[in-house]
């Protein structure tokens, strides 16, 4: 661990400038704040003055703007919605430089929109607005078309799935195959109801849950844990599976038959939102950069300790992983 923090800055320097792909379900994060002082008349809930509203990269977005919030360049395919919402879409990644030649306006769904209610700090409700439907052949056949024509400039693939239609059993085996031709590394942040379709990835990073329900069994112990990994592991053949922990860290298992525990260095949790999106995005930079499994892991679960002190969607930063880094080297001596 010691070695690993004197390295941290060297790491977050050879991520600087470096390409990730990233292929998924593009949506916003809508947030209304504001405060309680009443419950309503009509029923038994709370009566919520919002004050401010503000709106957020989600899903795979998300997980593009933590690559570019850490010095990384993003190019993005996946599909919105020819709406007022999918337009601030593009026109937010726009400003933020990154590479959207792969984002499809669809006239045939809406961008999806997850809203949630924020009072005192704490989520009163969730509203989801979404089709979930998959692609049409069309789209599907366009947005592969957009990965194979960029995939060379790209060290890495993040493939972000919230089940919201892009991708589907199909783009991820082409992702696969076209990556693997050129040795580029596919990373997973997965979906419950898709985990059979993931099938020769290099890395998977399922949480807890999703990876008790991707073994088919509790995950009730450090045995059962490790029972579980194995099995994902065989059952999908993917080079790495990293299962995160929350509080607890990550773990992750390699192919050829070691495990590996990586301790949480979080302050304090205050919110697991897009916590996966952070992980799988520094990951993602990391291994674009050369750095091996273990030390694109160990940087990954360093940004997610960071992240998890935010309420709602947040990227990582260069400066606050740079001082994490300094407050951790100062810790250690």
């Amino acid at each position: 661990m010691e070695k690993l923090l004197k390295e941290g800055e060297q790491f977050l320097s050879r991520i600087q400038g470096k390409k990730v792909m990233v292929v998924g379900d593009l949506m916003i994060d809508q947030y209304l704040w504001g405060d309680v002082s009443r419950v309503s008349p009509e029923a038994p809930v709370p009566v919520v003055g919002i004050s401010r509203e503000t709106l957020r990269l989600g899903g795979a977005a998300n997980v593009a703007n933590n690559v570019m919030s850490l010095g990384g360049k993003v190019e993005i395919c996946g599909v919105v919605g020819d709406d007022q919402m999918g337009r601030w879409i593009v026109q937010d990644l726009r400003k933020r430089e990154a590479g959207n030649r792969g984002v499809l306006l669809s006239k045939d769904r809406p961008t999806t929109i997850k809203t949630r209610v924020i009072a005192h700090s704490q989520q009163v409700v969730r509203m989801d607005r979404e089709v979930t439907g998959l692609l049409s052949r069309d789209e599907e056949k366009t947005v592969l078309g957009t990965v194979r024509s960029l995939l060379s400039e790209c060290g890495a693939i993040v493939i972000s799935d919230y089940a919201k239609g892009v991708v589907s059993p199909t783009l991820i085996k082409e992702i696969v195959r076209m990556a693997g031709n050129r040795s580029i590394p596919v990373a997973v942040d997965p979906k419950v109801s898709h985990f059979a379709t993931y099938r020769g990835v290099t890395v998977l990073t399922p949480n807890l849950l999703e990876a008790a329900a991707g073994a088919g069994m509790v995950i009730d112990s450090l045995e059962a844990l490790q029972e579980a990994g194995w099995k994902i592991i065989e059952k999908l053949q993917c080079g790495y599976l990293i299962i995160t922990r929350g509080d607890q860290g990550m773990t992750l298992f390699e192919r050829g038959g070691r495990s590996t525990h990586i301790p949480a260095l979080s302050r304090e949790v205050f919110d697991v939102t897009g916590a996966g999106d952070t992980v799988v995005a520094t990951l993602a930079l990391g291994l674009s950069a050369g750095l091996d499994m273990y030390q694109s892991a160990w940087l990954a679960n360093i940004a997610a300790g960071i992240v998890v002190n935010e309420v709602g969607t947040a990227a990582i930063t260069l400066d606050q992983m740079k001082a994490r880094f300094a407050e951790l080297n100062a810790l250690g001596n």
